[in-house]
Parts: C-alpha cells; structure tokens; sequence
C-alpha cells in the first residue's frame, strides 16, 4: 500500500493533491484558522469528534516522554469532551514543555477491523499543527515489542507504518484547528489491536512547541455510526459578538448557564464590546497586539469566581447567579479577566513577575476606572493594619491609584510595558517616582492614615518562632517543610522549578498570581505522617493540601486526596475548608444547622492538623476535629466509587507520595509547614 497526504488549507479550500490509487493508506489534513475556528471541531471532510468510537474504552498508555503538568491527563485524548476554547491547557494532552514530543500506545483491547484514525487539535499559535508517526500492529509478530521507546525502531519489532503526518501550514499561521484523518481508500486500514503515535514538537525556537492534542478517535469499520462528542453542538448555547470598532471578535458560552443567556447577551456583553478595546489601548508596547479573539465560558468545571487563561476566561456559574443583578459585581469581575487578556506577560517567561502586580493592575482598572463609584478598593480604618502595596487584589489597586495621583497619571501602562518586556524590578519605582517601592508603602499607609483622621498603625515585630521547631518538636521528629528563606525542597508538579505565582514573601510560602502558580509539590515521598502548617487565605479564594500525590496522573488530584482550604464564606465551591474533597465532611453543627466549620475569616491565620495513619485518618483546624477515616476501607472506596475520582484510576491508591499545595484557585499564603513521619 502507498501513502499519500491530501492537505486542506482550510475548511473551504480545494484538494491539491492527484487521484488516489486503489488500496492506498490517504492522510487527510484540514486546518480551520483562528478567526473561524469554533468548538464545535466542524471540518469540511474530517467528521467531528466521537464519543462511541472504539478508542473510548481503550488503554492509552505513555511510552516515552512526560506530559506536560500544565494539560489534561492522556484521559484527555478519548473522553468524549473537547475544549470550547483554542488556549485551554487543561481540556488538552500535550508533552512536558521543552522535550521533543513522545510516544503514546493505545490498547483497543482485542484486535478490530479499523476504518480510519482520526486526531484533533486546537491553538491560537504553533501548537496547534500535528507532526507524528503513526504506527499499528495486532501483537501477533513473534518480535513483538508493546512499548517500543524512542531509538528503538517500530518496524523492526512487529509495528507496521501507517502514516508519517506533519499538518504544519507551509505559509500562513500555524494557529487554529487541525483534523488529521488516516483511512484507506480499500474501506479498510487493517486488522489491529495497537497503535502508537511517535509524536515530535512542531518547532524549536522556544520551549513551547508541544501540540495540544485535544482527541483521538479509531473507527470500527464493524461498529454502528458513531455519536459526536457534545462539543460539536456547543455552537446552539454560545453566541458570538464584535467588539466596538469590529476589530475583535469574542464568544460568550452559557451550555453549564442557560439561566445567564439574556444577562449575558444585555449585560455583560455590551460591556466586554465596550472596554475590551479601551483596555487594550491602555496597556500598549511597541510590536504588540492584544488578542483579537478570546471567549468567555460560563462552565461548571471552575469553582470560584473567575480565572484567565491565555485568550479563555471561564466563570463559575454560581456564583454569577447571585451577583447579576443591577448593581451586582458579575460584569466587573469580567472586566478584570479582560485584562489578563490583554496582559499576556510571555516576554518574562522564567522571570519571576510579581504577581500583586499581575492582579493589581487589572483590579485597579476595575475599581478606579470601570466602576469607580463603587468604592470596592476602599481601605478602612479597619483595615490600615494590614494595608501593604502587595497584601491583595484590592489593596494593591488603592496602592496603584495613589502612585497614580500623586506621581504619574501613565505609572500603570509604563509598569505594564516593562512587565511585559521582561524588564521589570523595584527599581522601576525610582526611576519613575524618585522613591523606593518600601518608601512609597509607607508614604501611601501615612496618606491613608491622615484621610481616615487616625495614628498610622505600628509595624507587628516578626514572630521568631515562626517556621522554627523546637527542642521537643525535634526530639519527637518533627521536620519542618519550609523555612521560610527560599523554595528549598518545593517544585511544581512534573516540572524542576517553582513557577513565577508563587513567591517566598515575609517568611511564607504564597501563591500571589494563581494565574501563574499551578500545584507544588514535595521534593520527598512521605508514607503515614502528621502534617501541620498554617494557612491565610484570600476573599474568596480556593486552595488544597493533597497527599500521597504520583506522577502517574495528569494532576496532582487524580492520585491524592485533598484536604480542602477555602473562605467559606464567599468562595462559590459548595466543598467546605478541611472536607476531604468531594467524599467526607464534618456532622452538624447543633448550634448552626449547618456542617461545623472552624475556620477563622479570610485575611486570617489558620491552623491545620492532617494525620494520615493506617489505623486512622484525621482532619483538624484550629484544634477542632472534624472527621476521621480509614484509607482503603469498605467505606472510603464505596464513597470513591461514588465520586467523579471512580474515573481516576490511580486516585489514592498509593500508600506514599508528595504533598501537594494548590496554587490554581486563589490567593493564599503557607507557614509553619512541618511534618512527623509516622513508621507503620
């Protein structure tokens, strides 16, 4: 058989290649652009995704490589889901940043008839184009080898060669939609039971070159007709609108919100027409322009307010449901996220970007220009204590609105030029102030003090036992896990360093941009232990302690429990602070009705006690005990099976692994983190 690759420019383009031959291996490429790509996957000769076809309840396994902690799990690649959005990491498999591709086995679980292989893909940038190999074989060769590395020839252990793929655009942007469609013109590729995929990155000049693969689907030429995956339909619960001008485009999402449809379409979208542009002629620099598309999604998978991610903005729907009226925050929380939007700080990759500045500059945009009447940045008397140019969102907005006012109206677009260009440091503030950052701190609290009409707070001494152990703490074998200096014995999860969102600031260990933090985890491997720590959470803000925490998932929940931490108060996720997410939580408190819940408000120190034990499990905060349970009884597992974790087949299963600090849902800061390993 011979191998030919039919290329589709886009979804109306004509064929350029010659007829095919009978009994021919035919590779069909189609690319939809950025500006017409929509979730829906809708190619003009590659059928949409499936979600009946034979590769759903097949084994995908990772040969060779590492996946990118970043994106979804391999589960990713056949879970009947697709993403609604072209930078949507996590809703994409895609290899560890940095590393030329991989190769990835699917088991289909007995040898079929297979009528074509079908993979997607999806990015606004270079990581949208497929290039693989792809390789098929039924297991039956005496050399067979099921899992070949890299080196180790296919075809030369029982694999046959299907097809040699590369959708790489030959002119044009490489951004958008790729379907790639390997079938035989005989009606039939062959009698198999394996595939592998040798998959290389699409190009070098930075670290970013793995695609994101969003699905793969195999054909069962014996199979009934397969089902589309329901992404294919979204387009009947999105609308798409223009920005005022026309220049930009943006999509609103409601399928998980049908309630939000006409705010969205009276309120919010009018508002994101008319500031998105505003926006991005207020944070210019020279050679960059903002994305001219992004979508906004309305989605039950994100609990909290809202998060951006490259051109994706998602919501939480419960919570706009209770801040939608008139005079309700649902519009200014957008306006926020379209500043990450236009932010996009690539320039400083690896630099480490102060993220009070990531979030204070779109909060001091929100309160101070959008919506200024009302007052939301506003530092009491109450609050002068704790006022510091980095202590949160809002605060750091009032700090940048009286820079602002007193030094230089264009203080916030010459701040965000340099962040942008990777040139950012203290030193900023001299040369456009004449004043140290720390001096203008002091300064702004004095201001604040005098417009209040009261004595600008002493500094509090700092607490020398602070992330400290004492003599009878290190008899007993407690060890501390952070020491308050540096990250020494921390790194993000599947990755060597600490990403720039989290920052080793007073003595704590704080995730300050969860835009640019993800999960951490532990140098070390703990089995039973006690685990205590402190924790201060932000307004809403979402975090979690897991445990026992693999490499073998896609994220550091889909093998360790969590703990949960949260302010119970205004945070949307329905699980409380010290649950064990989504499978146990504490009894009733008489005095309330409600679960019992310990915790002090946000802004406050907490402290947390985890025991994990053989006998016994243990969830603590603040001296109260919530709950206890056994790892791998009866009832643990039957509540797991209950559980989305069912799905997850690694999910605490292992008896030793990291522990894990969630860094992807809010502000929050760590002390005091110290560990007793418990010998079984």
């Amino acid at each position: 058989m011979k191998m030919n690759q039919v290329w589709i420019a886009c979804a109306c383009a004509a064929l350029l290649s010659t007829p095919l031959a009978q009994a021919e291996i035919k590779t069909v490429v189609e690319h939809i652009g950025n500006d017409d790509a929509k979730p829906g996957f809708k190619f003009k000769n590659i059928s949409a995704p499936s979600k009946t076809d034979a590769a759903t309840k097949a084994k995908f396994t990772i040969v060779d490589g590492e996946q990118d902690g970043n994106g979804g799990s391999l589960d990713t690649l056949h879970d009947g889901a697709t993403p609604t959005d072209e930078d949507q990491p996590e809703a994409n498999f895609f290899f560890r940043q940095g590393a030329d591709g991989g190769r990835i086995q699917i088991d289909l679980g007995n040898v079929i008839d297979v009528k074509q292989i079908n993979t997607y893909s999806w990015h606004r940038d270079t990581r949208g184009p497929q290039v693989y190999k792809l390789y098929a074989a039924d297991g039956k060769a005496a050399n067979f080898a099921a899992s070949p590395k890299r080196g180790t020839d296919p075809e030369k252990v029982g694999w046959k060669l299907l097809a040699n793929v590369d959708a790489r655009p030959k002119a044009g942007k490489a951004g958008g939609q790729y379907g790639v469609s390997t079938s035989d013109t005989g009606g039939s590729l062959g009698r198999y039971r394996y595939l592998l995929f040798d998959i290389s990155k699409t190009e070098a000049v930075d670290p970013f070159g793995n695609t994101f693969y969003s699905e793969i689907d195999v054909i069962d030429k014996n199979a009934p007709p397969t089902v589309e995956v329901a992404g294919a339909a979204v387009e009947d619960t999105a609308d798409d609108y223009a920005t005022e001008g026309g220049r930009e485009k943006f999509s609103i999402l409601y399928a998980d919100a049908p309630d939000l449809k006409d705010w969205t379409r009276n309120i919010l979208a009018p508002t994101v027409a008319k500031w998105y542009p505003m926006i991005a002629r207020m944070l210019p620099s020279p050679g960059y322009e903002a994305a001219r598309k992004f979508t906004i999604e309305f989605t039950n998978r994100y609990h909290g307010v809202a998060a951006t991610g490259g051109t994706h903005i998602v919501c939480d729907p419960a919570w706009y449901r209770n801040n939608v009226a008139p005079k309700g925050q649902g519009p200014g929380s957008v306006v926020h996220e379209l500043v990450h939007v236009v932010q996009q700080y690539k320039g400083a990759r690896g630099a480490r970007i102060p993220g009070w500045l990531v979030e204070g500059i779109p909060d001091y945009i929100r309160w101070y220009l959008y919506e200024p009447q009302t007052h939301g940045a506003e530092i009491t008397a109450r609050g002068l204590a704790q006022a510091r140019y980095d202590g949160s969102y809002r605060i750091s907005a009032n700090f940048l609105s009286w820079a602002t006012n007193k030094y230089d109206k264009d203080l916030v677009p010459k701040l965000n030029l340099a962040l942008r260009q990777g040139s950012y440091g203290d030193e900023q503030w001299t040369k456009l102030t004449n004043h140290g950052l720390e001096e203008l701190n002091e300064e702004w609290r004095q201001a604040l003090a005098d417009d209040l009409g009261v004595a600008l707070p002493a500094a509090a001494a700092a607490d020398p036992t602070v992330n400290t152990l004492s003599a009878i703490e290190k008899a007993a074998g407690w060890v501390l896990l952070f020491d308050g200096k540096d990250f020494n014995g921390w790194h993000n999860f599947k990755d060597q360093g600490v990403h720039p969102g989290w920052q080793v600031k007073d003595g704590t260990l704080a995730c300050v941009d969860p835009h640019q933090a993800g999960d951490i985890v532990t140098t070390e491997k703990f089995g039973w232990f006690e685990l205590q720590l402190d924790y201060n959470i932000s307004e809403a803000g979402n975090s979690g302690i897991m445990y026992h925490v693999t490499d073998d998932g896609g994220a550091v929940w889909a093998t360790g429990p969590e703990f949960q931490l949260e302010d119970n108060v205004k945070a949307a996720d329905p699980v409380r602070c010290g649950w064990l997410y989504a499978l146990y939580q504490p009894p009733i408190d008489p005095a309330t009705g409600k679960a019992l819940d310990a915790t002090k408000p946000a802004g406050q120190w907490n402290h947390v006690r985890l025991l994990i034990s053989p006998e016994k499990c243990v969830h603590e905060i603040n001296g109260v005990k919530y709950f206890e349970y056994v790892l791998g009884s009866e009832d643990f597992n039957r509540r797991v099976a209950r559980s989305k974790f069912a799905s997850m087949p690694g999910f605490a299963k292992a008896t030793s692994g990291y522990i894990a600090l969630q860094g992807d849902h809010g502000s929050v800061i760590f002390r005091n983190i110290k560990i007793r390993p418990i010998q079984p």
